[in-house]
């Protein structure tokens, strides 16, 4: 017999009883005699653990009280072991660095005009074609409020240490750069040079985490299912401009990106899957645009 739950309320007691025998559960009470006083146990006969847990559930949901803690993902505690590689490090702390600025004003828009994708003041692309060509990339590491660094932040740290230990800080260095260099460019098409944020590289690590767990069973680390849900639904959401002017075709370019990066190599196994994260990809990348501009010259 395991116990249920225990009360000083007799009548209480009966009561609960009754209310899970009627729900089917294989429940009893029974009376127990301390130095406290008589006290009423309520014991479920089940030996399967998924009852007793429905009985335990609903008595402490009868009683308000709190539920039990979420069980810890397997995938996120995997993750949680590994440590962040130096590249992974740079990324975190430099933009940190980079974002600390903004309490000296002056320093701050020179750091900006510094490592915007172009200056302001110049005409299209005249910064790169002055061979300015850190521009490409150092968009990532600009950062407008502490809400905006923070959840980057957390999720480079993440989602960075992932890539970096399972292919190594060399490959990393390249992926980080040919994310950022895409979906940088393709946001400064659209809106020009007055954006920032690592999170075009987020998503591009949540797209590659995405489709490659996927699409290989044997992958060391896979990106549990609810935190694509949830970086997925925060993509939507930032694409309704609900919540402010947000780079989304960085988001979307990014996304896309790491999507078409995990398809590779590519071979004939699983040929309708690959083909629909090819369009997925698509999507992302070319739909994003097309919202975008669309919003910027005519809403």
């Amino acid at each position: 017999m395991h116990v249920v739950g225990e009360l000083f309320d007799k009548q209480m007691a009966i009561t609960l009883t009754n209310e899970m025998l009627a729900k089917g559960m294989a429940v009893q009470m029974s009376s127990v005699h301390s130095a406290q006083g008589e006290y009423f146990q309520i014991l479920c006969g089940s030996d399967d653990e998924e009852s007793v847990a429905q009985a335990r559930d609903y008595f402490r949901v009868r009683m308000g009280l709190p539920g039990p803690p979420p069980e810890v993902d397997p995938e996120w505690e995997k993750l949680s072991a590994l440590s962040m590689g130096p590249v992974t490090k740079f990324l975190l702390f430099f933009s940190i660095g980079i974002f600390l600025t903004r309490f000296k004003p002056e320093l701050f828009k020179a750091t900006l005009d510094l490592l915007f994708f172009n200056d302001p003041s110049r005409e299209p692309f005249e910064s790169l074609k002055a061979g300015e060509y850190w521009r490409l990339i150092t968009p990532i590491f600009l950062h407008f409020n502490f809400f905006h660094i923070l959840f980057n932040g957390m999720w480079i740290k993440e989602l960075g240490k992932i890539i970096e230990n399972e292919k190594g800080p060399v490959m990393f260095v390249f992926f980080v750069a040919v994310i950022a260099i895409f979906s940088n460019t393709l946001q400064y098409i659209a809106s020009g040079p007055q954006f920032g944020g690592l999170s075009g590289l987020v998503y591009g690590l949540l797209g590659y985490l995405w489709v490659y767990g996927n699409l290989n069973e044997s992958a060391d680390f896979k990106l549990p299912k609810r935190d694509v849900t949830l970086m997925v639904g925060w993509y939507f959401l930032c694409l309704t401009g609900l919540i402010g002017p947000i780079a989304n075709i960085a988001h979307g370019a990014g996304l896309a990106a790491g999507m078409l990066w995990a398809l590779f190599p590519w071979h004939s196994g699983q040929l309708k899957e690959r083909i629909k994260y090819v369009f997925l990809a698509l999507f992302f990348s070319l739909g994003t645009y097309l919202i975008e501009i669309i919003k910027i010259n005519f809403l």
